[in-house]
């Protein structure tokens, strides 16, 4: 039997769920980003979020378009699509799922699309023949560009891994392709009067559009959004939360521990304590759980949700990787501390722009330091630079 609420409080039990957590009612904080998203996006800008993977840009979209009465969010995943027809395809499909799609907007897919007439129509959405010889991305545009209604709640298209789609089509395409793309969705945020838009994806636009051929200036319309790591007391909600979701009662001690372990980083949070849902017998301690956070860190079979983080400066570095992982391994600090730049090696500046936007670094004046405390700390473990306590 799950654990109730805790005494005193509402707040409802989670069962942990690393990175595959769903449910709005289960989402916790981020409350000052989206605030400043609902200003932004109400004011008249589109945003762009491009804080690493496992940080919660989806499952926040996906809350946001949930909670926020003002907006009728879609939200549109392109991981996977390698193509412009994808791209075209996969956002006609997750339209057509919309029960609150406009009239005016499924009307237009039906002209475009086979079996898109009414929600949950079976068959597989395809291009109809009278369209097969019309440019993906002109159809794209008529479909996208039904949004823009007069009434009701404003219409926000968030698309999630648009860089991966990009950098994917450059390769298996060719860069024009990409870099057209690039300029239509522009196009369509400028073009749109009501339509908001968020922009969001795991691989920073720095890297995509060197593939794609494209220019700073297709994103240039895009007003950065970051999420972060959680503040501590949102940290300290998620944690005894998590702790009622395996029946156990949150002791100060076992909160504070899993804030400290896991950086904000709710991914983090949702691993230890799944973890150690598993091994804990009795009332678990905060030993119990930095024993979890230093066991998920060793452990090849755990660490593979995580892999990522360590395995992308070889996969978008190239042979700039050496000395990425150079400038990483140099900026690590005891107690998170500012490293000078003078400190270390002259070629950092070669990727420490690119270091910075990708979340792994972060610059103030002359000096240097990880952005995140809890990665700075996997880092180091991983690689060797400190040893398990």
């Amino acid at each position: 039997m799950a654990a109730s609420a805790q005494p005193g409080t509402d707040r409802a039990p989670i069962r942990p769920q690393p990175g595959n957590e769903r449910d709005p009612a289960n989402f916790v904080g981020r409350e000052e980003p989206t605030r400043l998203a609902r200003e932004r996006l109400l004011a008249g800008d589109n945003l762009w979020l491009s804080d690493p993977r496992r940080i919660g840009k989806t499952y926040w979209m996906r809350t946001f378009a949930a909670r926020e009465a003002g907006f009728q969010g879609y939200l549109i995943n392109y991981e996977g699509v390698t193509s412009v027809d994808e791209f075209l395809t996969r956002t006609a499909e997750e339209l057509h799922g919309s029960r609150k799609l406009p009239d005016r907007t499924r009307r237009v897919l039906s002209t475009v699309f086979e079996n898109v007439e009414s929600v949950g129509m079976p068959g597989v959405i395809i291009v109809k023949p009278y369209h097969r010889r019309t440019p993906p991305l002109t159809l794209l545009t008529s479909i996208l560009g039904a949004l823009d209604t007069d009434d009701g709640p404003v219409p926000l298209v968030m698309m999630d891994e648009v860089p991966m789609a990009i950098r994917n089509i450059a390769r298996s395409e060719d860069a024009s392709a990409a870099a057209a793309l690039l300029q239509t969705l522009r196009a369509l945020r400028q073009g749109t009067t009501r339509v908001r838009w968020i922009v969001a994806g795991s691989v920073g636009f720095h890297h995509v559009l060197r593939d794609a051929g494209g220019a700073s200036g297709d994103l240039a319309d895009l007003a950065s959004l970051v999420l972060g790591p959680l503040p501590d007391h949102e940290t300290r909600e998620l944690a005894q939360r998590l702790l009622l979701g395996i029946n156990q009662m949150p002791s100060d001690r076992t909160v504070e521990a899993l804030v400290e372990v896991s950086g904000g980083i709710p991914f983090l949070a949702h691993k230890v304590v799944g973890m150690l849902g598993q091994r804990s017998k009795g009332a678990a301690t905060a030993q119990d759980v930095r024993d979890c956070f230093e066991d998920f860190i060793d452990c090849h079979e755990e660490f593979g949700w995580f892999d990522h983080f360590t395995r992308r400066v070889d996969q978008y570095y190239g042979d700039r990787t050496r000395l990425a992982r150079k400038t990483l391994d140099s900026a690590v600090s005891s107690e998170h501390q500012w490293v000078p730049l003078a400190s270390l090696d002259a070629a950092v500046l070669d990727v420490l722009d690119d270091l910075v936007a990708d979340h792994y670094l972060e610059v103030s004046g002359q000096r240097v330091r990880w952005r995140y405390p809890a990665l700075q700390y996997i880092w180091a473990r991983r690689r060797r630079l400190w040893d398990r306590p």
